[in-house]
């Protein structure tokens, strides 16, 4: 293909699994680059402690003792970094939004640091996404929900390859999800793949622009998702 503008029409021609294929070969490439045969960012994009394997009951056994925020994939675990101020200011203006609309709704967003705990086929896996909407309470367990109808990540150097590949793979997969959002950090930007589009990436850029969260049937203007966010042209 000769541009990148060819590779997007030619992404858009393929179907959902073939999708899926290519970013689980993107992502094996970059596996083999950096001499790993899991799942993980390069050493600096997590705090000190290094991934290591362990069972999901050990894993919950950690997070009771350890002070730091730990996601799982199959045995490997990852120390999170904590968030920048623009970071935690998205993720704010974001859950506000939501709150307000969803106020009195069956639907309830929650705001870092709630565990998603997803089991698909034989993987196991959870995350902590930076926003997330979950709308059947019946299915929620006490320290983790296990069907998010809503996802937003917002991007940070050290874990927005892990966003764009993994977590779009895996979040796709989840039968209850019906959104899942990615907002840059640095500029008033987000990508929005729904469930009812075949996760085709729909890019909204700009402060007078507006997004539109189809599941819950709300629009927001990325004014207000990244009001007093300083962003990198200020």
């Amino acid at each position: 293909m000769s541009d990148f503008r060819e590779f997007r029409h030619q992404w858009t021609l393929l179907d959902a699994d073939q999708r899926r294929a290519v970013l689980q070969w993107l992502e094996g490439l970059d596996d083999v680059r950096e001499g790993a045969h899991r799942v993980e960012e390069p050493p600096p994009a997590y705090a000190a402690t290094k991934p290591s394997y362990m069972t999901l009951e050990e894993f919950f056994s950690l997070q009771e003792r350890s002070p730091l925020p730990y996601e799982y994939v199959n045995g490997v675990i990852r120390a999170m970094s904590g968030p920048s101020v623009a970071h935690g200011g998205i993720c704010r203006n974001i859950f506000l939004a939501l709150g307000k609309h969803l106020r009195g709704k069956p639907c309830e967003p929650f705001f870092a640091g709630i565990q998603l705990k997803l089991e698909l086929g034989e993987d196991q896996i959870t995350y902590l996404p930076d926003v997330v909407v979950s709308c059947d309470r019946s299915a929620w367990h006490e320290k983790w929900i296990p069907n998010p109808k809503l996802v937003v990540e917002v991007l940070s150097p050290s874990t927005q390859n892990i966003d764009r590949r993994e977590k779009l793979v895996n979040y796709c997969r989840v039968p209850s999800m019906e959104e899942y959002v990615i907002a840059a950090q640095r500029s008033a930007e987000l990508t929005i793949y729904r469930r009812a589009e075949d996760w085709q990436p729909d890019v909204v850029v700009g402060l007078r622009a507006v997004a539109e969260f189809r599941s819950l049937d709300l629009q927001v203007p990325l004014a207000d998702i990244y009001e007093r966010v300083r962003l990198a042209h200020e």
